[in-house]
């Protein structure tokens, strides 16, 4: 369930036609896949608005910074899965879960910014930040996405970064 997207978050094709000329990470001639896939969300500032983030929708395959496999699966209205070693959510926004959602494109500079954060309770609660950078004036080191899954304990919290390469 989670590989169908690998193509998709990698910057290769996902259409089946073999033509992947933008490469992995988008380091071809053009924008990937995914950096066009992203660059059509909608310019929104700071909207509250969940279905908003509706072009985020799919898989995001990357590593944590000590290089070990991690990835996100969005769906609609806030629902996601969070994969890695230290830490495995499987969530469903609760009534009055806050949503943000943010895309600046200036000049072919892209940024993209979502956060998802669960009311705060007693139980156990989440936040997921994801944010998107890429585009024009950004070099290949930047050219990034940084997913951020919190999970708030009645003692503990447990935070785990997420980068996915463009």
């Amino acid at each position: 369930m989670l590989t169908l997207g690998l193509a998709v978050a990698c910057g290769g094709d996902d259409d089946g036609s073999g033509d992947s000329s933008s490469g992995p990470g988008g380091s071809g001639p053009g924008p990937s896949a995914l950096e066009e896939r992203l660059a059509a969300c909608p310019d929104i500032s700071r909207t509250s608005d969940p279905s908003a983030s509706a072009c985020l929708v799919g898989t995001y395959d990357g590593t944590t910074p000590s290089g070990e496999a991690c990835s996100l699966e969005l769906g609609e209205a806030g629902a996601y899965e969070f994969v890695s070693p230290s830490l495995t959510v499987s969530h469903t926004a609760p009534p009055d879960t806050i949503f943000v959602f943010d895309h600046t494109s200036i000049g072919g500079y892209e940024l993209i910014a979502w956060k998802v954060s669960d009311p705060i309770s007693t139980e156990t609660w989440y936040e997921l930040d994801f944010a998107a950078r890429f585009g024009a004036g950004t070099d290949e080191a930047s050219s990034k996405i940084q997913i951020e899954v919190k999970e708030y304990g009645e003692d503990t919290t447990t935070s785990v970064v997420c980068v996915v390469d463009l």
